[in-house]
């Protein structure tokens, strides 16, 4: 190991990152993420992980993750000499997962910047697509548009209330009542229905009154 370490501090930080590189191509790495919506398997940051920090440690390299509200950076610094780095940063954006706290979406948001990164400064191969926790399988199905039950639903309110249908459609903004998407149709009942008991208390009151 020592002599191992000897002929690493000999490299310049690009024949030590290029040989890190080599190193984990040789090991075998297996996706244990899963993303159930779109059915595909990803890497996730302890599929490879432990395996850089022991390349790095043997070949003398040091990684430092960064993260700031826009921007997240991985810097390998030589640990022979310290002058010598290379940075790779990426734009990011706090996460809004559904159910999870502040400190929970900046959690997760940093996991998946320092996976990201890993990924690029050691060109680990990976399938071109958005994954883990990239894709928020709520938010895909809130654009799925609503399906029949909800769309007699709608229309039936909109026939006991007397909406005008153009200007609900233009109030929605879709073209037809088929075309609302899951994701508005909770404030879309809510509203014909809020309408609806303001009609029938107001009708009440004039039964009372006369």
């Amino acid at each position: 190991m020592s002599e191992v370490k000897e002929t690493a501090k000999k490299l310049n930080i690009y024949q030590k990152i290029q040989r890190a590189r080599v190193e984990l191509q040789s090991k075998e790495l297996k996706k244990t993420g899963y993303n159930k919506f779109s059915n595909y398997k990803y890497f996730e940051l302890g599929d490879f992980l432990p395996h850089i920090n022991e390349i790095c440690d043997r070949l003398g390299l040091y990684c430092e993750f960064q993260f700031t509200s826009e921007l997240a950076t991985l810097e390998i610094i030589d640990s022979d000499k310290n002058e010598e780095k290379r940075r790779w940063s990426t734009p990011i954006e706090i996460a809004s997962l559904k159910g999870c706290s502040s400190i929970q979406n900046i959690g997760g948001s940093q996991s998946y910047a320092r996976r990201y990164l890993y990924l690029m400064a050691f060109e680990i191969a990976e399938s071109d697509v958005i994954d883990g926790g990239e894709i928020d399988q709520d938010a895909e199905e809130g654009k799925a548009k609503i399906g029949k039950a909800a769309v007699m639903t709608i229309k039936k309110l909109i026939d006991e209330t007397g909406t005008d249908i153009n200007k609900f459609l233009a109030w929605a903004n879709v073209d037809k009542v088929e075309s609302i998407q899951n994701s508005m149709l909770h404030e879309c009942i809510n509203m014909l229905r809020e309408k609806k008991e303001k009609q029938e208390e107001k009708k009440k009151e004039e039964n009372f009154n006369f």
